[in-house]
């Protein structure tokens, strides 16, 4: 039986990278997945591939930085599919590389907005309907950069971090409730995100810094994450799973 045959996840940021990847194997485990995504087009292709390969996916295009996007996701996966059991939150707003000094207000709010105040609205909603399901699984989509720093990403190294100790701090509320709470970090990934951050494709895959000289695969974090969402880690709360081809170990 697939690891996660009956289940009903909720996967933001699912529009392409990462969340496509993840919301694609997740949907091969055989759960029934939620995607949200702010770009209509993006989460559509998601859930039309998911679909196609005889998956269930059910496609919500919004703003996940309001708190309305979150309680319908929720909604969402009670009315069609029957419940909700896993959360990843994965969702990103990200900006050029730029010292703290060079940061709009307005920049620094949005992304605080998307790639932190998100997972504590949609986790707001869901433990609710997860604890009605029995318990389940909340992965925060963090990064190799919440415990290390890179010149020009303040920004996203403030929030990373946070939702490494977010994760830690919900798993002590909600472990009574039978729901496991865990950040994952990706390290260097190659997707269109992280490669226009740089000239072109081959100066982003140089710049991996990592012990296999390579960047990692989408396929390679989604692993990761059925892992935290299954029953194979039943026993595993708290913690961060560090995904980065050895990048905070050089």
């Amino acid at each position: 039986m697939a690891s996660l045959e009956n289940k009903v996840a909720i996967i933001t940021g699912a529009g392409g990278g990462i969340g496509r990847a993840m919301s694609s194997r997740f949907a091969t485990e055989g759960a029934a997945v939620v995607c949200v995504d702010i770009n209509e087009e993006r989460v559509n292709t998601t859930v039309a591939e998911i679909t196609h390969n005889g998956g269930r996916g059910l496609a919500i295009a919004a703003d996940v930085a309001e708190e309305a996007t979150a309680a319908d996701a929720v909604g969402a996966a009670v009315n069609a599919f029957g419940g909700l059991h896993i959360l990843v939150s994965n969702a990103i707003y990200d900006l050029p590389l730029a010292p703290l000094t060079e940061i709009s207000y307005d920049d620094w709010q949005r992304t605080m907005d998307v790639n932190l105040n998100s997972a504590f609205l949609f986790s707001k909603h869901a433990i609710p309907v997860i604890e009605t399901n029995g318990g389940g699984s909340i992965v925060l989509i963090a990064s190799q950069l919440g415990r290390t720093a890179k010149p020009g990403r303040p920004w996203y190294c403030a929030q990373k971090g946070a939702l490494i100790n977010m994760a830690k701090a919900m798993a002590l509320d909600h472990a009574h409730q039978n729901i496991r709470v865990n950040s994952l970090s990706p390290g260097p990934v190659e997707t269109d995100r992280f490669v226009t951050n740089f000239n072109d494709r081959r100066e982003a895959q140089a710049a991996n810094a990592t012990m296999f000289d390579r960047l990692g695969k989408p396929e390679e974090i989604a692993a990761g994450a059925v892992f935290l969402a299954s029953e194979e880690s039943t026993f595993m709360t708290g913690a961060d799973l560090l995904i980065d081809g050895g990048y905070t170990a050089m």
